[in-house]
């Protein structure tokens, strides 16, 4: 996957894999006691890759609960100049409704464009909440390698360090 960030007028292009279509979140956010040097080796492209994942969740969730945003300011507007023209009321369904502020409040609540909207943001603001669970329990995770591991050589490492998959990475020795 590629991501263009800015950095000041330059734009840089980030790649990073994508992960496969599930994750077992109990495997990768649980240490493996038998392959700590493989679980060491590789948290941090772990905890990069969810971050990258939490980031475009966030940017969605974002991008969404604007255009709720945006489609609750139009109905507002629409139905205040209609009230302008037809002396103070607006039409909700086949109602005309005296504006207020109460009223416009409650007429977008039962819109159903708006509740459409609303229940998307919702459902996105879901996915960062979970991708931000994820996140910080795999940071935790992190920082108790961090704590478990002693200084080692690098052929002390390399010997320890076993083949397969790990934290949905493969694992191969020269």
């Amino acid at each position: 996957m590629k991501t263009v960030v800015h950095v000041g007028d330059k734009p840089v292009v980030l790649v990073f894999s994508e992960f496969d279509d599930e994750i077992d979140v109990d495997g990768i956010t649980s240490i493996d006691y038998s392959n700590i040097y493989g679980e060491a080796v590789t948290v941090s492209a772990l905890l990069n890759k969810v971050g990258m994942m939490k980031a475009e969740a966030e940017r969605i969730y974002q991008e969404k609960k604007l255009s709720c945003e945006i489609y609750e300011a139009n109905l507002k507007k629409d139905w205040r100049r209609e009230a302008a023209t037809e002396g103070g009321k607006f039409t909700v369904g086949d109602e005309m409704i005296k504006l207020t502020e109460k009223s416009l409040e409650d007429a977008v609540l039962i819109d159903k464009g708006f509740e459409i909207k609303r229940k998307n943001v919702i459902k996105a603001k879901r996915d960062v909440d979970l991708l931000d669970s994820l996140f910080w329990s795999i940071s935790s995770k992190d920082k108790k390698l961090n704590n478990f591991l002693k200084a080692v050589t690098p052929q002390e490492f390399f010997d320890e360090l076993i083949e397969g998959k790990i934290n949905t990475f493969l694992i191969k020795k020269p």
